[in-house]
């Protein structure tokens, strides 16, 4: 039987990489939709803005001013050679770019130097055109920045203005696109995190199911044990019953939880025959009234040895009701119908159909043909006729004969026959 193991935790892996290669996805489609959105945005040039300011102390404009301080002047060769500090503030709410400064200067000036401007460069004979560096190339709201000119005059200069022309442009973070993408990518760094958290939480409770899981197997392979050494005859016997009667529930449409319910009821049917002494249990003759009985109260034996195994619904009733008759002739409580549970009229059918097909110690398995009939004709007097058509179509398509190919090492008398998670139908040890 494959490896479901191996294969869940490919499939983990697979899906734990799509996952992650769809949410990077996700982050890369909104990352970039804020950038170009944002490139859109610096591009979209609102308002140009040109003002004159004054360099005497007097705002003439509540959006940009400027002050000048002179830091130095030094007579030298028949001029003036001045350095000049110039502090630009942007106090409007919006993002000033791509600027320049107009200063009006005597004939014959000349820049001597600049700094931490890009440029201050002479334009005809009255006029410095003062450009900025990359880095300051644009204003924020309430920020300024200060820079440095050296000028050669003739004579003593005191400049009073000059012209400022730029640009006003829309801040991304104030803009509706932008903040809808912002929003998007917090939505996101919550979807995120929350589906890892729940992943890890997820993980772990099935890593708790699985534990769980393997517990309940360590005691339904300690049941067995016990029950292949009563009755060698029957040595895999509740494995193809468990697997006969999850088919039926799989043929049925019944839900996945039901069907492994149903294994697990299958592999603890005959719990109770371990109350039955050696020498009755393997008699190769006719029993007695008195020993025919024993067999019978291991229905009643198995019953109250699995009543305290609640977490696993109905396999309590299975092994007490399985030897119930649909008409009502059965053992322990004579029921009828479908007063009798539906996992004990599944495993019954699966029951009869493996002792049917199997050598048992007082007689030899019966052919396909004898056990297609004795199961008809069964149907609606010992068997549920809703269920024998399942378990004839079993026969028919050749999957019982899968079910013994599968067990047939271990019903040649091996020790050590255990049901592990790879055996169990559905898909309960995945992720």
């Amino acid at each position: 039987m494959p490896n479901r193991n191996n294969k869940n935790a490919n499939m983990r892996i697979d899906k734990t990489i799509n996952a992650l290669l769809m949410f990077l996805a996700v982050l890369t489609m909104l990352l970039t939709a804020y950038y170009v959105n944002n490139i859109a945005i610096r591009n979209n040039v609102r308002t140009e803005y040109v003002t004159e300011m004054s360099l005497t102390g007097s705002k003439l404009s509540e959006k940009v001013y400027t002050t000048m301080t002179k830091i130095s002047e030094v007579e030298n060769l028949g001029g003036y050679e001045t350095e000049f500090e110039f502090k630009f503030y942007n106090m409007s709410d919006n993002t000033v770019a791509n600027w320049k400064m107009i200063l009006p200067v005597p004939d014959k000036t000349m820049v001597l130097g600049c700094a931490e401007v890009g440029a201050a460069k002479s334009i005809g004979s009255n006029d410095v055109v003062i450009s900025p560096e990359f880095y300051n190339l644009e204003l924020y709201p309430g920020e300024f920045i200060v820079f440095y000119i050296t000028l050669k005059t003739k004579e003593i200069f005191n400049p009073t203005f000059l012209t400022f022309i730029g640009y006003e442009v829309i801040d991304a973070s104030g803009n509706m696109t932008g903040m809808i993408i912002i929003l998007a990518v917090m939505v996101w760094a919550v979807v995120f995190v929350g589906y890892w958290v729940t992943r890890y939480n997820l993980r772990n409770y099935k890593e708790k199911q699985q534990n769980d899981i393997r517990i309940i197997l360590q005691s339904m392979n300690t049941f067995i044990s016990f029950i292949d050494a009563k009755d060698p005859y029957t040595r895999g016997h509740s494995k193809r019953v468990a697997m006969y009667a999850a088919e039926i529930a799989k043929r049925m449409g019944l839900s996945e939880d039901e069907v492994q319910n149903i294994y697990y009821a299958g592999l603890l049917h005959d719990s109770g025959k371990i109350s039955i002494p050696d020498a009755v249990l393997n008699k190769p003759g006719k029993l007695s009234d008195e020993e025919r009985a024993l067999i019978q109260n291991h229905t009643v034996a198995g019953g109250k040895m699995l009543k305290e195994l609640s977490s696993i619904r109905g396999i309590r009733e299975t092994a007490l009701y399985h030897h119930e008759r649909y008409d009502g002739t059965g053992y322990p409580e004579g029921l009828k119908g479908e007063s009798i549970p539906l996992y004990a009229r599944i495993v019954g059918v699966a029951d009869s159909y493996d002792a049917m097909s199997s050598n048992r110690v007082y007689r030899r398995h019966l052919n396909k043909d004898e056990i297609i009939e004795e199961i008809q004709q069964g149907a609606g007097s010992q068997f549920d006729p809703d269920i024998v058509k399942y378990m004839v179509d079993m026969i028919n398509d050749g999957y019982v004969n899968v079910v013994k190919m599968e067990t047939a090492d271990n019903d040649e008398g091996k020790a050590g026959f255990h049901i592990t998670e790879d055996d169990i139908p559905g898909v309960y040890m995945g992720y």
